[in-house]
């Protein structure tokens, strides 16, 4: 029995041989196409986009909210008036400040005298000297004259600029009650109505500016230390129920670790004109193996 078990096996051997190989080979050539796909694997970087700009605004003192110029939704330019308080009184202050700087009139009488005092005190002075024909007394009279019209001058003239400050402060404290934009952006959420009362430093409106938004994502501190501040990188943005893929630039890479997390913030930022991205939405920033 043994003996034909033997020349069985001699005689498949050949056949198991064959078959061995040809297993090796085929996992061999499997393993080496799977080598370029782990050569070219890439990362995916979880995060939260958000628009680059977003504020929200307070005045600086209490008040009535008496105009609110703008709505929920609508754009607004760098600059605009958005809500202004009761400034009646304000109003009137700037008003009569601005009608007493503006009068010349006391200064422009006290250049005048100045003015003539002098000429008349210069062609004294030259009578005395050459021909004696009036007396040094009377000289000395003029000269006292002109010097206390030219202080006097000097004092309306130094109260004009007082006068100026004066008129300038009014309006800083009636510019107080007017709320301006200091981005281009959408009106996002109004927190008061008109009439309503404000205090000090209480949020009113908040301003977003959509055309630009950042992917905020958090990276491990062994991951990214390629990563370079200006980097281009692709991203890929929820939109509805796909996904949009566009470029973005690395703006901001955090210095340090939280020790927490082990994670540190990267931000990159993005072109949103067209708004097609609600900013809020989940993202990936891909990275390849060359960028990490």
């Amino acid at each position: 029995m043994k003996e034909i078990f033997r020349n069985f096996g001699d005689v498949y051997s050949p056949f198991l041989r064959l078959r061995v190989t040809a297993t090796v080979t085929f996992f061999l050539f499997a393993f080496s196409l799977c080598l370029p796909a782990l050569a070219d694997e890439t990362i995916r970087l979880s995060g939260l986009s958000e628009p680059l700009n977003d504020v929200i605004l307070s005045f600086e003192v209490d008040g009535k909210i008496s105009t609110i110029f703008f709505k929920e939704g609508e754009e607004v330019k760098k600059g605009d008036p958005i809500i202004v308080l009761n400034n009646l009184l304000e109003d009137l202050e700037v008003k009569r400040t601005k009608l007493i700087w503006e009068s010349k009139i006391e200064v422009q009488s006290a250049a005048e005298r100045e003015k003539m005092l002098k000429s008349l005190y210069a062609s004294t002075l030259e009578l005395f000297t050459t021909t004696g024909s009036v007396s040094k007394d009377e000289v000395e009279k003029l000269e006292l004259e002109y010097r206390l019209a030219a202080a006097e001058h000097e004092r309306l003239k130094i109260a004009e600029q007082r006068e100026q400050i004066e008129y300038d402060i009014t309006r800083a404290k009636r510019d107080k009650r007017i709320l301006l934009s200091p981005i281009n952006g959408v009106i996002s959420d109004l927190f008061l109505d008109e009439g309503e009362s404000c205090e000090s430093r209480q949020p009113v409106v908040r301003i977003v500016n959509t055309s630009r938004c950042l992917l905020v994502c958090n990276v491990e501190a062994s991951m990214g230390v390629n990563l370079k501040k200006g980097q281009d990188v692709d991203i890929s943005i929820q939109v509805g129920s796909g996904k949009l893929n566009t470029k973005a630039k690395i703006i901001f890479i955090s210095p340090v670790v939280d020790p927490a997390s082990g994670l540190y913030q990267v931000k990159a930022e993005f072109n949103n004109k067209k708004r097609k991205i609600k900013p809020g939405v989940e993202g990936l920033m891909i990275l390849s193996p060359s960028k990490y």
